[in-house]
C-alpha cells in the first residue's frame, strides 16, 4: 500500500474526530474540560429547574429559559448524587430531546431514567458561556405533585389574584408563575415570588421575571388562559406543579354586556356518568340558529345559585344528544358546583336556570330494564304507555322521556310531572322538544325508551333505559 493511500484514511479519522469533539458525545469530555478549553470562568446564568412527569418516576423534565440568541444548548449530568455538585469534572454531556414550552419562551429536556443525579444546563450567548445552578433530580425520592388546586379571585376583571397556600411544601424556596394563552400556547407572563400569591399584574412582590418588556400586556376578556405554578426547592427540584385554566369576565358581567338582548330560558340539567365520581354530563336544549355557546360554573356549591358574579366561564367539549335536540357538555371535576348554560340567537340571549351538580352527594342511578313488559302497558295499539316510580332519592319533580328507534334516530321528547307517559298522547305533557308531530310506531320494530327523573335543582336522580317491540 502506498504512503498516500495510508495517509488518506488517517486524515479522514482525524478530521471526523476534530469535527465531532464539540458534541462531547462521540468524543467524551466532561464539563470542566469543556469550560477550560473554550471559556474563562466568568459565567452568565441560566434559569433552570426539573420536575418528574405526572405519575412517573422514570420520566423527568428539565425546564430552562433560553434567552434570545442562546445557542449550543447542552444538558450535563453528574456520575451520581455522591459527588460535590460544584465539581464540574463529574458532569458528562447527555443528548436529550428538547421540546418548546409556552410557545418556546421556555424549553425542556426530557430524561428517561429512574436514577437520581445532579444535572445542569448550559448555553452560549454572545460568546459567553451561561450555566445553571446544579439541579438535584428527585424523581424517585420525591416525585413532583401535579394538581389544579389554586384559588383564583378577580378583584378586577382583568387582574386575577392567584393563591396557593394549600400546596406549600416545607422546602419550597421560590414560586414560578406562568400565564399563557391556552389555545395558542402563547406566553404572556413569567414571574417569581417568595409569597404564595401573585396578582396580575402587580409587581409589588415579584422578585424576578422573564418578561420582555417587564410589564406584560393586559389580559383580555373571554380569552382562555392557563395558569402554571411551580414550587421550587433550594436545589432546583420542583415539588409541585399547578395547572389551572381561567377566563376573565364572569356571568354577571357577560349579562350586563348583553343587557339590550331579551333573556329567554332554555332547559338544562345534569347527571353524573355511570359509576364515576368525577365525570358529569350537563345536558341543554339546543335550538336552531344558536351561536356563542357558553358554560359557566361556580367554584363550589357554597355560592348563591342566583349570584351570577360567582360564575366563571369554563371551556368544555360537548356533543349532540337525542338527535341534536339537546347537546351535552362533559365536565371532569371532583368539586360540586352550580352551573349555567347560555347561547345567543339574534337579539335574544338564552340562559338556563342554575343547575346544581351533585355527583358526590347524589350520584345518578342508572337502570336498564330488560323485561319488555315491565312498566309498559301495550293496551292501545302502537301507543305504549309507560309507568314508573321514583327510585332511591324520591325527590324528582319532573320527568324527561325520549323515544328513539333502533338506529338511535330521535322520535319524541317530552316532559311530565306525573309518573306516566303515553306515546302520542299529550294530555299530561308539560312541555316537549318535538318540532313536529312524532311519527307513528311501526308494528314489530324495536325502539328504546329513556327516562330521566330530575329534581328541583335540575339534577338527574335516575336514568331508565328500556328497549321494546312496538305492538
Amino acid at each position: 500500500m502506498s504512503f498516500k493511500k495510508l495517509l488518506l484514511p488517517l486524515f479522514v479519522v482525524v478530521f471526523i474526530f476534530s469535527c465531532t469533539e464539540d458534541t462531547d458525545i462521540s468524543v467524551p469530555r466532561n464539563l470542566e474540560e469543556y469550560i477550560t478549553s473554550s471559556f474563562n470562568n466568568n459565567f452568565g446564568e441560566v434559569i433552570a429547574c426539573a420536575a418528574s412527569a405526572p405519575e412517573s418516576k422514570s420520566l423527568s423534565y428539565i425546564f430552562y429559559y433560553p434567552e434570545v440568541g442562546a445557542r449550543d444548548i447542552r444538558y450535563y449530568e453528574a456520575d451520581s448524587l455522591n459527588v460535590d455538585e460544584n465539581d464540574f469534572s463529574k458532569y458528562r454531556r447527555k443528548n436529550l430531546e428538547i421540546t418548546d414550552v409556552f410557545g418556546g419562551k421556555l424549553q425542556r429536556f426530557s430524561r428517561t431514567d429512574e436514577s437520581e443525579n445532579w444535572c445542569l444546563v448550559t448555553y452560549v450567548l454572545n460568546g459567553k458561556l451561561h450555566k445553571s445552578n446544579p439541579i438535584r433530580l428527585k424523581n424517585n425520592s420525591k416525585s413532583t405533585t401535579w394538581t389544579n388546586e389554586v384559588t383564583i379571585d378577580f378583584p378586577e376583571t382583568l387582574e386575577p389574584k392567584f393563591t396557593w397556600t394549600d400546596i406549600k411544601d416545607v422546602d419550597d424556596a421560590i414560586y414560578f408563575q406562568v400565564i399563557s394563552e391556552k389555545q395558542t400556547d402563547t406566553f404572556v407572563s413569567g414571574t417569581y415570588t417568595n409569597d404564595t400569591f401573585f396578582n396580575y399584574f402587580d409587581a409589588t412582590n415579584i422578585v424576578l421575571n422573564i418578561n420582555v418588556p417587564e410589564t406584560p400586556d393586559s389580559l383580555e376578556e373571554d380569552i382562555e388562559y392557563l395558569f402554571t405554578l411551580m414550587g421550587v426547592s433550594e436545589d432546583n427540584w420542583v415539588n409541585t406543579v399547578v395547572e389551572q385554566t381561567f377566563i376573565p369576565r364572569n356571568l354577571e358581567e357577560y349579562l350586563a354586556l348583553n343587557s339590550t338582548k331579551t333573556i329567554e330560558k332554555i332547559t338544562a340539567f345534569a347527571a353524573s356518568a355511570n359509576n364515576s365520581d368525577e365525570l358529569t354530563y350537563v345536558y341543554y336544549q339546543s335550538l336552531i340558529g344558536a351561536t356563542d355557546f357558553r358554560y359557566y360554573e361556580t367554584d363550589n356549591t357554597a355560592a348563591i345559585a342566583t349570584d351570577f358574579s360567582a360564575y366563571r366561564r369554563v371551556n368544555l367539549s360537548d356533543n349532540a344528544e337525542f338527535g341534536g335536540k339537546f347537546r351535552r357538555y362533559s365536565r371532569t371535576n371532583t368539586e360540586e358546583s352550580w352551573s349555567v348554560v347560555t347561547y345567543v340567537i339574534g337579539d335574544k340571549l338564552y340562559k338556563s336556570a342554575p343547575v346544581k351538580i351533585k355527583m358526590n352527594d347524589k350520584p345518578t342511578e342508572y337502570i336498564t330494564i330488560t323485561d319488555q313488559d315491565d312498566k309498559i302497558d301495550f293496551t292501545a295499539r302502537l301507543e305504549p304507555k309507560f309507568i314508573w316510580e321514583d327510585e332511591k332519592y324520591g325527590d324528582s319533580v319532573t320527568y324527561f322521556q325520549v323515544i328513539t328507534n333502533s338506529s338511535n334516530d330521535f322520535l319524541s321528547g317530552t316532559f311530565t310531572t306525573e309518573k306516566t307517559f303515553q306515546y302520542n298522547n299529550f294530555t299530561n305533557i308539560t312541555s316537549n322538544i318535538n318540532t313536529e308531530t312524532p311519527a307513528e310506531l311501526i308494528f314489530d320494530d324495536e325502539y328504546r325508551f329513556t327516562l330521566m327523573g330530575i329534581d328541583s335543582e335540575n339534577w338527574v336522580n335516575f336514568i331508565y333505559q328500556q328497549s321494546f317491540i312496538a305492538r
